[in-house]
């Protein structure tokens, strides 16, 4: 049993275009704290969690890939294929969908901070200070936070296609 675990392991760390994606995503969560510093002029260590925020983690991680594959499997691969499809998905949806998403969220934000003010809300908080909970607003991301996580992730994904 633990020799199995053992090969499992081993097999996930030799697996390029695995660790190249998880480290693309691990570089760019980390990158967000000094990028949004030098933005702010603000220190916050919870970027390394949050979505949003530049660069793309999501792009990072997909761009990662796929230029890893294309060092292991080739560019001719069906696997290779199968991941530009999915880098393309998760790279639109990141910069598109998420992105509109967060806008959507910081307008019914709005719209219920106004009600509350208003006093047109059906049941009034008990604590007339406390406005009660938000929706998240940081969701996706801006077109350059995409691409720049798609170069980062290229960059990466050929270091350990190449060295790894």
């Amino acid at each position: 049993m633990i020799h199995d675990l053992i090969r499992f392991i081993e097999g996930i760390w030799h697996n390029t275009a695995l660790v190249a994606a998880f480290s693309a995503i691990l570089i760019t969560q980390v990158l967000k704290v000094p990028i949004h510093f030098l933005q702010y002029r603000v220190w916050d260590f919870h970027k390394v969690i949050d979505a949003g925020g530049m660069p793309s983690s999501h792009a990072a991680g997909a761009g990662a890939l796929v230029t890893a594959l294309a060092y292991v499997v080739g560019p001719q691969s069906p696997v290779f294929a199968t991941a530009v499809v999915f880098a393309a998905v998760v790279m639109y949806d990141a910069g598109g969908i998420r992105r509109h998403a967060g806008e959507h969220a910081a307008l019914l934000n709005r719209i219920a901070l106004e009600l509350q003010k208003s006093g047109l809300t059906p049941r009034p908080p008990s604590n007339p200070n406390v406005e009660g909970e938000r929706l998240k607003e940081i969701l996706g991301h801006e077109p350059p936070e995409v691409v720049a996580g798609a170069v980062l992730g290229v960059l990466i994904g050929a270091m350990f296609g190449k060295w790894w």
